[in-house]
């Protein structure tokens, strides 16, 4: 008999590995019980994430917590994973491997979306019953923004294709709800979970609230933190995380902190992009003696980002219609800037094409005729003799008093107090800014000429790549910068992500 075991195991073995093959091959569907799809979302964090305000002896702070449950009637999944089974089949390319992400407790092997258009959905079976449907799309819609604004994903409502093509599916629910064998446990426990791939539920018995409201439980925070699981993340230990495993007891985390971006960009990488055209906005404040104070904007066709240099990242909700903050420029973007700064002038200008606009900085807002009579938009031939549009970029030095147009390969200097051309120019812009290291440099069709007041030196942005214009030392002229070896721009300015 002792003979024979090994073959019974075998037999016993090969049973139930046929078994749960037949369960792993049935459509994801909401409705279906959650074991049958949880593997893909086990192997991302655990069999359940659930978000709990728990106020029991066992918080030491009484504050709610985000706790794995425990459900000892519940056979674990775990082994499929570890077994290679139980994902979905007609689903097998959509997600791709992860890693532990920084701050994380432990490493976490897990699933990540492999592809960046994702589509969603608020079903209309799981809507609650408590807010109007608007303002729970306005608020779902909200929290996939912030994940938007750090990373190349773009996320898209379908409200047309079948359930089973969606890659992110949000329901309400109370109770034994939509299928899945957690049990919500009505108000003041559990909050939230994420049980299928890419299937986020609310219990509805809680009382949500969205802001401005401060009023009961922040629908945007538990949704951000639900979507950082949906997406791949684990719980992170930084208490100004959305990924923290307790739900504030008080005051709400609505913004990704720094160990948010960082992990979500170890998953799906930074955001890159060419602009248009690359400045700082300078303003000049009088209180306690003449001060400058500036900000550097970034333009893409119809959208612009304000980059706050102090914190390494845009202004938040950014990137901004273009027409919110600069009134009257063409649509469709502008070929450069130019801010034209002396003891004696102080004037704005923006280019495109062949004519350029001048711009009022007081009243955000281009002008139509100057105080010399001159008419806006003007060639940009007749404002500046001897060129000619459209430009690449411009750029104006305080130091030598030139303004430098670009234009493919040549770089012409324009002398701003005799209002012509320099002599000896134009340059090329391999002579202009000559190379530290043999073929690496811009060489013609720049995107911007930069000089930024932050790091106080020159940059030169060509497609997904920068180049620092060293300063050459006092007393030389701008044919003796060099330019340094090429760096990425999103290594420099974070986070410029072009959010549908």
């Amino acid at each position: 008999m002792q003979r024979e075991r090994p073959q019974v195991d075998l037999l016993l073995r090969f049973i139930l590995q046929k078994q749960w093959k037949q369960r792993s091959r049935r459509t994801p569907s909401l409705h279906h019980n959650c074991l049958r799809v949880s593997s893909a979302w086990v192997a991302r964090q655990g069999p359940s994430t659930e978000l709990h305000r728990n106020f029991s002896s066992n918080s030491p702070t009484g504050s709610p917590t985000l706790s794995l449950p425990d459900h000892p009637s519940i056979p674990s999944p775990t082994t499929l994973v570890e077994r290679g089974e139980g994902l979905p089949r007609s689903r097998g390319q959509r997600y791709k491997r992860t890693r532990g992400s920084q701050g994380s407790r432990g490493p976490v092997p897990g699933l990540a979306f492999a592809r960046q258009g994702l589509r969603w959905r608020l079903l209309n079976e799981g809507l609650s019953s408590h807010l109007s449907g608007m303002q729970q799309r306005r608020i779902v819609m909200l929290a996939f923004r912030r994940w938007a604004e750090v990373t190349p994903l773009i996320f898209q409502e379908d409200t047309t294709s079948p359930a089973t093509e969606l890659d992110i599916k949000l329901a309400f629910g109370t109770g034994r709800h939509l299928g899945c064998p957690w049990l919500f446990d009505g108000p003041g426990g559990e909050l939230a979970h994420a049980a299928h791939p890419g299937e986020i539920h609310l219990d509805d018995d809680e009382p949500y609230s969205v802001p401005p409201s401060e009023h009961g439980v922040n629908l945007l925070q538990v949704l951000l933190h639900e979507i950082g699981h949906v997406l791949g993340l684990p719980h992170l230990s930084s208490p100004d995380s959305v990924m923290h495993p307790q739900y504030p007891s008080s005051g709400s985390t609505m913004e990704l902190s720094q160990h948010d971006r960082t992990a979500i960009q170890e998953l799906y990488g930074q955001c890159e992009g060419t602009f248009d055209t690359v400045f700082d906005w300078i303003t000049i404040s009088q209180q306690g003696g003449p001060a400058a104070h500036f900000n550097t904007y970034f333009l893409k066709g119809n959208q612009y980002w304000l980059y706050d240099n102090s914190r390494g990242r845009p202004r938040p909700r950014d990137p901004r219609r273009v027409e919110q903050g600069w009134g009257g420029l063409p649509s469709g973007g502008v070929d450069a800037h130019l801010h034209v700064w002396t003891p004696d002038t102080n004037r704005i200008y923006f280019f495109k094409g062949i004519q350029y606009w001048l711009y009022d900085r007081i009243a955000h807002q281009t002008i139509t005729q100057d105080p010399e009579g001159h008419t806006y938009p003007r060639r940009i031939s007749e404002g500046f003799p001897g060129i000619t549009g459209p430009l690449d970029t411009a750029v104006f030095s305080h130091q030598h008093g030139l303004i430098f147009f670009f234009k493919g390969h040549q770089v012409w200097g324009f002398n701003m107090s005799s209002r012509q051309v320099q002599k000896g120019f134009p340059k090329h812009l391999l002579d202009m800014f000559p190379p530290s290291q043999t073929r690496d440099h811009p060489t013609a069709h720049l995107d911007a000429a930069y000089y930024s007041y932050f790091h106080r030196t020159l940059f030169l942005i060509k497609g997904l790549f920068f180049w620092e214009v060293s300063s050459g030392g006092a007393g030389k002229s701008p044919s003796h910068n060099t330019v340094l070896p090429r760096r990425r721009v999103a290594e420099q300015w974070k986070d410029l992500c072009n959010v549908q």
